[in-house]
């Protein structure tokens, strides 16, 4: 995390210089290590990645959590980058399933498919999608539910916009984005009722161009805030941002290096989240499910550029977090 940026596990403004709040045990956040005895065979995790792990996103957040994997629970690690196909994350999981890998995960819901037609032919591997939508005896779908943290940021778009208007560009529309994205939509229009939101797809996690492209469509239509979940496209987000000087969010990790004159916050994902799956996985106590993680358990989280949002809005901005941890609020319910 940057020296310029706080992360917000739950309150605004508390998690600078302090701690993450208290958990209950059953939270990830909160599960101790578990490294194999000396002398045992070590368990062998594999990562998928759709992405460059250098986007200091989606991908870069998965790398981190199999370096935790790596580290605190002592399992042998391997990653690769594998191209935009079915066919090509089908060959990935087979292969590295054929190694004797015990958990394989594939990090996007675009896995999803792959992972339940391979895993019928690998039981002793587990397959993990992260921001997947089902499950199978040995296929656990991680699905952090980051549009809680993105509904903060519509939130603040609209008390902070000038034109009441702003855009979300997301990469392919799977549910998972566009969770995020409408989640964005909705947190605006809680505010302002008649909040503009302009949503769009590119059909790319990596084309930065056609990320550039769409952003400055939606400034030309009058949005002075944007937010994104295209991956490493995002670069081209945050050029078209700085060429327009108009304000951003990040997504997963702080991303506000990437335009430090721009980017208010960034919705944030926890690394040690799904590190403790795949601990509770080679534990045998996780089973195939789909498992929701958000910001009561610490997975979810929101990074905050410090001094780009008026002390007042911080205050509102506490009001609405407490709410979403206590469930009072359903950030993907569609605001009419």
């Amino acid at each position: 995390m940057s020296g310029v940026a706080c992360i917000l596990w739950l309150i605004v403004g508390a998690a600078c210089g302090g701690k993450a709040p208290d958990t209950p045990a059953s939270t990830p956040a909160s599960q101790p290590a578990a490294s194999p005895a000396s002398g045992e065979k070590k368990p062998r995790v594999a990562l998928l990645s759709p992405g460059p792990i250098s986007d200091d996103g989606w991908n870069a957040f998965g790398y981190d959590a199999l370096k935790i994997v790596e580290k605190e629970l002592g399992c042998e690690v391997r990653q690769q980058q594998v191209n935009d196909s079915p066919a090509d994350r089908e060959q990935g999981f087979r292969a590295f399933a054929q190694e004797g890998f015990d958990v394989v995960i594939g990090h996007g819901g675009e896995f999803t498919d792959q992972a339940l037609a391979v895993a019928r032919d690998f039981p002793g591997t587990t397959f993990v999608v992260t921001a997947g939508d089902k499950a199978a005896p040995n296929v656990v779908s991680v699905v952090f539910d980051t549009g809680q943290a993105s509904y903060l940021a519509g939130a603040i778009a609209a008390m902070m916009s000038k034109t009441g208007r702003a855009g979300a560009i997301g990469g392919q529309n799977i549910p998972a984005s566009a969770r995020n994205l409408y989640a964005f939509r909705n947190g605006a229009r809680a505010i302002n009722p008649n909040m503009e939101v302009m949503i769009a797809f590119i059909g790319s996690w990596t084309d930065t161009a056609a990320a550039r492209q769409q952003a400055l469509a939606m400034i030309d239509k009058g949005a002075d805030f944007l937010i994104h979940d295209c991956d490493a496209a995002a670069a081209g987000v945050f050029q078209a941002v700085k060429e327009r000087n108009i304000r951003a969010f990040g997504m997963q990790k702080d991303q506000s290096h990437l335009a430090p004159d721009h980017i208010v916050g960034s919705p944030t994902s926890n690394p040690q989240g799904l590190a403790e799956i795949v601990r509770r996985i080679l534990q045998k106590e996780q089973k195939g499910e789909v498992v929701h993680l958000g910001i009561r358990d610490n997975a979810v989280g929101f990074a905050i550029k410090k001094g780009f949002i008026p002390k007042e809005i911080e205050g509102k901005l506490n009001g609405l977090t407490l709410a979403i941890q206590k469930g009072e609020i359903d950030v993907f319910k569609e605001q009419p």
